[in-house]
């Protein structure tokens, strides 16, 4: 152990702190007991110590200062902590100038508290990067004193969880990332449409607010706001809310935009459904029954509708609105095996997808979607491969696959070319199935894994998303 590389050690010690900021201190402590040698490599590096925490005892958060140097720091205050351990502030003092990260929950009645915890905050940190307050719903803090002053304009994250924007904020014109979750959101819309469309450089936002009252989400905007945003979530209470949002944030090609709400048949109604979803020719579809989500993608970008419930258990009855002409991938997604059955419906429209090449299914019972794909008269004629993951595929639907590949080769002009059968668990047809099928599938794999290959997909089915 003591004649690995400092940068092997250094990989080891990262691997070890990956998680939230508080506990990383603690967690490398035992790592500096497996020799002299890791010892000094751990302690001599300043990098490793700048997670500071409340939770952590105050002989460690001295410890971890102590050997900090100028490193960037990652500040975690937890208030309901800091009333019992109220040495934070004079631990921090002489180095709060290098805070890059201060994250602080649970701040107290005044919001002028928080500036007890950090002395002279926010000018006391220059060089700050990211900003997250958290706070409980009650009690309420003023919402009319800015009690911040000014931010610097090094500030590329926010994130507010019941904190007004204050003018310090509503300042910020170099945001990256913004997270707003606010249930008595007492700005007009039109105030943070303007705060959205000054930050030029923003790229991520996620919007949770509930007007405080109906006048304050009436737009008196003639044209959606500009923006350079790559993703979009939008998770609202009230329909009008979210339709008031939607109608005045135009996305640009290749933006992501998240819609969570359980009305969005109402909530459609009366938008645009070429702005709303900037995907006039998705190319991947990905459709979750439970929890109930579509996903959309294409050159222009991508779309989802997230924890939705409807009426029907059929995907193209219930969201008609759809252009899914030119989708060449479909991904259908079923964790609850007892819904299978009522579920089968979801292909028959399969007329719908004209240019479908590829098709998955990761479910726990594939047989009924297999059944009702396979045996359907309007089985798209472009169809080519089939992939299935973590299904419990038995030689009688493996039995169905080959003949419904057998079919295709004689009366179609496009063939099955490939299937794909991955599972975690081994549980995987017999040997004598999977021969029969490669009789008249050219590429049959059959492997064991977590996730379906990557050359399945044409384009990427869901950008990831930075929050």
């Amino acid at each position: 152990m003591n004649r690995l590389p400092p940068e092997i050690i250094s990989s080891v010690v990262q691997y070890v702190q990956d998680g939230e900021i508080w506990g990383r201190t603690r967690r490398i402590i035992p790592l500096t007991h497996v020799c002299r040698y890791w010892r000094t490599v751990v302690i001599s590096a300043p990098n490793f110590w700048t997670s500071i925490s409340t939770d952590d005892r105050k002989n460690l958060a001295e410890l971890s200062l102590g050997r900090t140097e100028a490193a960037p720091l990652d500040i975690h205050i937890d208030m309901d902590r800091f009333q019992e351990n109220n040495w934070t502030a004079n631990l921090l003092r002489p180095k709060v100038q290098y805070t890059k990260s201060l994250a602080v929950l649970n701040p107290p009645w005044r919001v002028e508290d928080v500036a007890t915890a950090l002395p002279d905050f926010p000018q006391s940190m220059p060089n700050l990067r990211s900003l997250k307050i958290i706070k409980g719903p009650i009690p309420d803090w003023d919402r009319t004193a800015d009690p911040f002053g000014s931010f610097s304009h090094s500030l590329r994250c926010l994130t507010l969880k019941n904190i007004p924007l204050y003018p310090s904020f509503l300042n910020l014109g170099t945001l990256t990332t913004l997270s707003l979750n606010d249930d008595n959101f007492h700005l007009h819309l039109d105030t943070l449409l303007d705060f959205l469309e000054a930050n030029h450089s923003l790229q991520s936002a996620t919007l949770c607010v509930s007007f405080m009252e109906p006048s304050l989400r009436s737009s008196q905007r003639q044209s959606p706001i500009g923006n350079q945003l790559q993703h979009l979530s939008i998770s609202c209470m009230y329909v009008t809310e979210v339709q008031a949002l939607v109608s005045n944030i135009a996305l640009q090609r290749g933006a992501h935009l998240e819609i969570w709400s359980a009305r969005l048949n109402q909530i459609l109604s009366g938008i645009s459904t070429t702005h709303l979803t900037n995907l006039p020719s998705p190319t991947s579809v990905e459709y979750e029954i439970q929890p109930r989500r579509i996903r959309l993608s294409g050159p222009n970008g991508s779309f989802s509708l997230d924890s939705f419930r409807g009426s029907t258990s059929d995907l193209f009855v219930e969201f008609p609105f759809l252009p899914l002409a030119n989708v060449r991938e479909f991904h259908l997604i079923d964790h609850e095996s007892s819904w299978t059955p009522r579920l089968s419906p979801a292909t028959d429209h399969l007329s719908s997808l004209p240019s479908l090449k590829t098709f998955t299914f990761e479910c726990e019972t594939g047989i009924p979607y297999l059944s009702t794909l396979l045996l359907n008269s309007s089985s798209p004629p472009s169809l080519t491969t089939l992939a299935f993951l973590n299904c419990d595929l038995s030689d009688l639907s493996v039995e169905v696959l080959t003949r419904f590949a057998s079919n295709r080769k004689n009366t179609t002009s496009t063939r099955l070319h490939r299937v794909v059968i991955v599972d975690s668990g081994g549980k995987f047809p017999s040997a004598a199935s999977i021969d029969a099928l490669e009789k008249h599938v050219p590429a049959v794999d059959v492997v064991r894994g977590e996730k379906l290959p990557t050359d399945l997909w044409c384009v990427t089915v869901f950008p990831s998303s930075k929050q």
